[in-house]
C-alpha cells in the first residue's frame, strides 16, 4: 500500500510521509532496479540496450515521486519539531 501511494502522491510536496515509508518505497525501488540489472544478464546481448535503456527510463520516472516522498518526510520532521 505504502508504495501505491508513492506514485499516486507524486507531484503532492505539501503533504506528510513517515520515514518507515520512505525506506520503504526506496527499498522497493532498489528491488525493481535490482531486477532489471539482473535482468541484463539474463537476455542475449542483442537485447542489452533495450534492458540499459528500461532501466535508465525507470530511474528518471522515479527520480520526481521519490523527491516529493522525502520533502514530505523533512516536512513531518520539521512539523515534530516545531511542535515540541
Amino acid at each position: 500500500m505504502f508504495y501505491i501511494n508513492f506514485w499516486k502522491r507524486a507531484f503532492d510536496f505539501k503533504g506528510t510521509a513517515n520515514i518507515l515509508e520512505f525506506i520503504a518505497c526506496v527499498f522497493f525501488n532498489l528491488l525493481i532496479g535490482l531486477c532489471i540489472m539482473i535482468s541484463g544478464f539474463l537476455v542475449p546481448i542483442s537485447w542489452e540496450n533495450a534492458i540499459v535503456d528500461l532501466y535508465y527510463i525507470v530511474l528518471l520516472l522515479m527520480v520526481v515521486p521519490t523527491i516529493s516522498m522525502f520533502v514530505r518526510v523533512i516536512r513531518t520532521f520539521n512539523r515534530k519539531n516545531k511542535s515540541q
